[in-house]
């Protein structure tokens, strides 16, 4: 099992694992059973009932897809349809756990904005290579201990990387010229983010440039181009946070819609929502703080 976890992580998939934790009456497993599903929905091991595993597969996959939390799920096996050993019928409790790769971030390039990124992104928990082909700046990198530097061609180390599923690349380069090659090589990969840094117009020239090379407009859509969320940035760590904001939000499964406005707490209260015991427990411990 623990081979099969080791290997989906190399390949950047993320994966569930099913613990039962947990019997009561005829159960058709042991405490401690344990089946993991894996990206493509198919189960490794099992729990000894068809009806558990496929509630427990939609948990799983419902986990993996919101990026949710590892919970413990109670399934009720009815003894009339033949799914506990005995005429009494069980209940297995099942402890989920998603298990995902940490994710990598490739940056091409060393300026202020993908040094900035760097230095902002690793404490979020990301394993980051930065890669430029200019000596002077790759020695001059302050950046934490745990990210890797790389001297050398950028197209050819971005290929070498072979970025998965849970790789995002960054292209912050110097030019036009190696932001597309970069561009091409990242959208040539399997890598589950690429974006480019560029103004509107920039960002144009080089998609029609790539599309009179033969790019397919199916694969240039993958380019989140140009790159960070609209926060009116100006400065390179200001950009570098609309840049992260954008990683968070791809990597967590994120809308990117301000939170008052996806509640809509107000609105609600003036269409005439009634207050319930919480909310008012909530107001009595807002007025004594």
């Amino acid at each position: 099992m623990f081979q099969e976890i080791a290997a989906a992580m190399a390949q950047g998939e993320a994966v569930a694992l099913l613990t039962v934790v947990r019997t009561h009456g005829a159960a058709p497993c042991a405490p401690g059973t344990k089946a993991l599903l894996r990206a493509d929905g198919s189960l490794v091991g099992g729990l000894g009932s068809a009806s558990a595993e496929t509630r427990a597969r939609a948990d799983a996959r419902k986990l993996l897809e919101e990026s949710g939390a590892a919970d413990i799920f109670v399934y009720h096996l009815d003894p009339e349809s033949g799914e506990s050993v005995g005429s009494c019928g069980a209940t297995l409790e099942v402890f989920i756990e998603p298990v995902r790769p940490e994710p990598r971030l490739l940056i091409a390039g060393s300026g202020y904005v993908a040094l900035a990124l760097a230095r902002l992104i690793v404490p979020l928990g990301w394993h980051v290579a930065l890669v430029d082909d200019r000596s002077e700046n790759t020695r001059s990198a302050r950046l934490p201990e745990s990210v890797d530097i790389e001297l050398g061609e950028i197209a050819d180390f971005i290929r070498a990387q072979r970025p998965n599923q849970m790789t995002a690349v960054v292209i912050v380069t110097r030019g036009h010229r190696s932001d597309r090659e970069a561009l091409a090589a990242a959208l040539a990969t399997e890598a589950g983010y690429v974006g480019m840094i560029g103004s509107p117009s920039k960002t144009r020239a080089i998609f029609k440039a790539l599309l009179r090379e033969g790019m397919a407009a199916e694969t240039l859509a993958r380019a989140h181009a140009p790159i960070g969320l609209d926060i009116h940035a100006k400065t390179p760590d200001e950009i570098a946070l609309s840049i992260a904001a954008e990683l968070v939000m791809w990597r967590r499964g994120g809308a990117g819609i301000p939170l008052y406005a996806s509640n809509g707490i107000l609105e609600k209260l003036l269409a005439g929502d009634a207050l319930t015991t919480q909310d008012e427990g909530e107001e009595v411990e807002a007025a004594a703080g």
